[in-house]
């Protein structure tokens, strides 16, 4: 790939002309994995505060459950979206070289 295709604002390092890095344009641009999360997670949220205000107005107990129950549901299937937002945003910094991957040592380490 050409350097013009990640166009890059150079950190210069204090107290000299030393270019010591970069900062890619690219990090915001976010990934098709991202905006679908993204997309999923806006949904639920919006679905739980439907519920939310449904408890507020007090329901009869059998329909109050009910919306707790779905309430929890809700949360469970966000946390799962957070998650494969946070695993999409990892590959996405992964593929574009802000992340390096954990090295796994073959020993343990000296306390």
């Amino acid at each position: 790939m050409k350097s013009r295709n990640f166009p890059a604002i150079p950190i210069i390092e204090a107290h000299s002309h030393r270019i010591v890095g970069s900062f890619c344009s690219t990090m915001d641009a976010v990934s098709q994995d991202e905006l679908a999360a993204l997309t999923q997670i806006r949904e639920l949220t919006t679905q739980a505060r439907e519920i939310k205000t449904l408890l507020k107005n007090n329901p009869p107990e059998t329909e109050k459950i009910s919306l707790e129950n779905r309430l929890k549901e809700l949360r469970t299937q966000a946390n799962l979206w957070q998650e494969k937002r946070r695993q999409a945003t990892h590959e996405k910094n992964v593929r574009l070289g802000h992340t390096i991957l954990p090295v796994e040592e073959d020993h343990p380490p000296t306390p």
